[in-house]
């Protein structure tokens, strides 16, 4: 559906398809597996096997909402940009993809190939099921996110223009600072990600993304500052947008006082 959006209609969309992916597959779903069927604390594959449960998969399942999601949020960005940023909209781009491909690669282990060898209990589920902190998995997800973080601090710098796109592009950065951090500490540290500094990191992150882009999917224009259709203009000279949308060139005189959108450093 958000392929067949344009313009800003497609970066908004796909803020709110992460806003639904993050709230769904993170609270609402450790909520209803904790209810169903929860996990034990990780102590061998044994254990893992006698209790697992299908619920278990839900975090997974949704979580590919959240991937697409990020997905077209940063072509979006790419197509809106404005000349000056599209360099680091397109590194933005490779970076989403490399998280793409290792997150979907967890999630399809997690969703496929988990539940299909676990009635043989074979020793290697350890390496790869989630419920292991030390898992393999843990940091296909972690140094997937920091990908996306990478990609979230690139196309930050284009939103600007109000105090509500600074407020994106402060929060686009932090997310990026915190899943760098975060895959370092994973690195570092063994079974990080379940410790106390852990989990309030990942509670932090579940605070930071749903109200970053929540705001981008409330803001005219999702906060991203482009050209006045979100076009590149076709003439060497800039143009200026007025408020009802109209292009001016910049070389218009007079007393007309013509808003400038256009904010280029």
């Amino acid at each position: 559906m958000i392929a067949l959006l344009s313009g800003t209609q497609a970066l908004r969309t796909s803020a709110a398809l992460v806003l639904a992916g993050a709230v769904l597959s993170g609270p609402v779903a450790m909520f209803v597996v904790a209810q169903v069927s929860p996990q034990p604390a990780w102590a061998g594959v044994e254990r893992f096997a006698d209790h697992y449960h299908p619920v278990q998969g839900l975090p997974y399942l949704l979580g590919f909402l959240l991937l697409s999601g990020f997905v077209f949020f940063s072509a979006s960005c790419h197509a809106l940009a404005a000349a000056p940023f599209r360099t680091r909209t397109a590194a933005a781009l490779v970076f989403t993809g490399i998280y793409a491909a290792l997150v979907f690669t967890n999630y399809t282990i997690q969703l496929g190939f988990i539940p299909r060898v676990l009635s043989e209990r074979p020793a290697y589920v350890s390496a790869l099921t989630m419920a292991n902190p030390s898992s393999f998995a843990w940091f296909l997800e972690m140094f997937g996110y920091a990908a996306m973080g990478v990609a979230t601090w690139l196309v930050a710098i284009a939103f600007r223009g109000s105090r509500r796109a600074d407020a994106i592009r402060y929060l686009l950065v932090a997310n990026g600072v915190l899943s760098i951090v975060g895959a370092a500490c994973t690195a570092v540290f063994d079974r990080w990600v379940f410790s106390t500094a852990g989990m309030v990191s990942f509670a932090v992150w579940n605070a930071l993304i749903p109200a970053c882009y929540l705001l981008i999917a409330m803001t005219r224009g999702g906060g991203l500052e482009e050209s006045c259709d979100g076009a590149r203009p076709a003439a060497a000279e800039p143009e200026r947008c007025t408020e009802d949308g109209a292009a001016r060139s910049e070389g218009v005189t007079g007393d007309s006082k013509a808003i400038d959108l256009q904010r280029y450093p």
